[in-house]
């Protein structure tokens, strides 16, 4: 495998996905542009590290075909109980709902997270899109190369743990500088969906393509509308045009950009005329 960079890349299977984020952690200090993949039980046992990795403001990006985790039995299908398992870690939630629309939005990441040093977890329905044979038109290696911010890149690898500049990290610190140090960490995620919109019109410039954050279907005057993030936005939409030829008032708003929650594009995208919604969660949350 060679990436955009002309690079041969480098895949190693550990032990478990606890593993695999340990060394993706550990990859990152050490000036790596690193991902990786994962699912269902599997992102559990990567939560401790991610902790560690916004922490710390490493780039990074983490792609995950969302799916049930195992409670009374086992089940490999799609609902969002995995990722939404990891909304206190402080990485960015970024949703897809087509098998095209993931390696935009898959790329969107990647250039957000170089530039604001904040990793983003950009999920899919596991299976059902993930798993989908599907014709896409692909981003070849030459235009992503485009948009990359060269200077993103030497300031992560400036900030790489290294012998001949060591500098100290990770240390214990008491409540008062804690905290502290948690809030001063607060300026990176601000404004951080306008960063998202910029990234998304540059690769727009190149390919043609874009997604809004927060995407409306359906009648302009709508009084029933459905919130829903996923594949199942595809089928709400199609829905929703067909009631609106029957002149039914309705439509769907389609959510992808869930963490950092951006209420004023929400708010612009629902119609004003709007009496009531129906979020359709995919989260069991017992209680």
């Amino acid at each position: 495998l060679i990436n955009c960079y002309g690079q041969k890349l480098s895949v190693t299977e550990m032990q478990s996905e606890a593993g695999a984020a340990g060394a993706l952690h550990g990859a990152l200090k050490a000036g790596a542009f690193s991902t990786t993949f994962t699912a269902s039980q599997g992102l559990l046992l990567m939560i401790p590290n991610m902790y560690k990795i916004a922490g710390e403001l490493l780039p990074c990006v983490m792609h995950v075909a969302a799916r049930a985790l195992a409670g009374q039995a086992l089940s490999i299908f799609g609902d969002h109980q995995d990722v939404m398992a990891c909304r206190s870690t402080g990485w960015c939630m970024l949703a897809s709902e087509s098998v095209e629309m993931v390696q935009y939005n898959a790329l969107v990441s990647h250039l957000v997270s170089m530039e604001r040093r904040v990793p983003v977890q950009h999920f899919f329905d596991g299976f059902r899109t993930s798993h989908e044979v599907n014709k896409v038109k692909l981003i070849d290696y030459n235009t992503m190369k485009q948009f990359i911010n060269w200077d993103a890149v030497k300031e992560h690898h400036d900030l790489a743990m290294n012998p001949r500049h060591p500098h100290v990290q990770g240390t214990s610190q008491g409540p008062d500088i804690f905290f502290q140090c948690v809030e001063a960490g607060n300026s990176f995620y601000d404004n951080l969906a306008d960063l998202f919109e910029a990234k998304s019109r540059l690769v727009e410039q190149k390919t043609g393509v874009h997604y809004a954050l927060y995407a409306y279907d359906g009648h302009p005057e709508a009084e029933y509308v459905i919130v829903v993030m996923g594949s199942g936005a595809v089928t709400c939409s199609e829905t929703a045009k067909y009631l609106q030829e029957k002149g039914e008032k309705v439509g769907v708003l389609k959510v992808r950009l869930f963490r950092p929650w951006d209420r004023n594009r929400f708010m612009a995208a629902l119609p004003t005329t709007t009496k009531r919604i129906c979020v359709l969660d995919r989260t069991k949350e017992q209680g």
